[in-house]
């Protein structure tokens, strides 16, 4: 079954992706794969996650790993008073390296990870899809200081080229920050 599992994911990378049902069916597709391979990726699986998903309430490695960034931001910034807007986890960068490892993995090949026009493509379905798509993150394994929950509230273009990915924090006081991150 997993053999025809990866035929299905190489045809659709063998195409050129120009649509947002491509990307939706290719992210479908690789979560299956990882779920019966028990392959652990947590920044891919977020990004799988990110683009069916409007919830995720159940403790999973890719939700703690996520809410866990967020916390250590907001440890950074309460208590030593440093602000940085970068978080690996949600990185365009990162979800493209871990694309790259998991076809390593599985003897797949997709121009688009390759090829820089073809990934800024990728990047503006994919950006797309997930700005229509708010997911609430809420379950982690692991106790956290600061944050109670997460919210994606959208994708927000900057230019012709870049976007940013709109977040509202729920602290454990209840009070909510809005935050945006450059995806780069």
């Amino acid at each position: 079954m997993t053999d025809e599992l990866l035929r299905k994911i190489q045809r659709v990378l063998e195409q050129r992706i120009t649509n947002e049902k491509q990307v939706v069916y290719l992210m479908v597709e690789l979560r299956k794969l990882m779920d019966r391979e028990k392959y652990n990726d947590p920044v891919l699986r977020t990004f799988s996650n990110w683009v069916v998903h409007t919830s995720l309430s159940y403790p999973k490695g890719g939700s703690t790993f996520l809410l866990n960034e967020f916390d250590h931001l907001m440890t950074d910034l309460f208590e030593h008073k440093k602000k940085s807007n970068q978080l690996n986890h949600i990185s365009l960068t990162e979800f493209r390296v871990a694309l790259h490892r998991c076809f390593q993995r599985f003897g797949l090949s997709g121009e688009f990870v390759e090829n820089g026009g073809a990934w800024r493509r990728f990047v503006q379905l994919y950006s797309s899809i997930v700005s229509e798509c708010p997911i609430v993150f809420t379950a982690s394994k692991i106790k956290l200081k600061y944050i109670k929950q997460v919210e994606l509230t959208g994708v927000s273009r900057l230019g012709t080229e870049w976007r940013s990915v709109d977040w509202r924090l729920t602290l454990r006081d209840g009070k909510t920050l809005n935050w945006g991150f450059i995806l780069v």
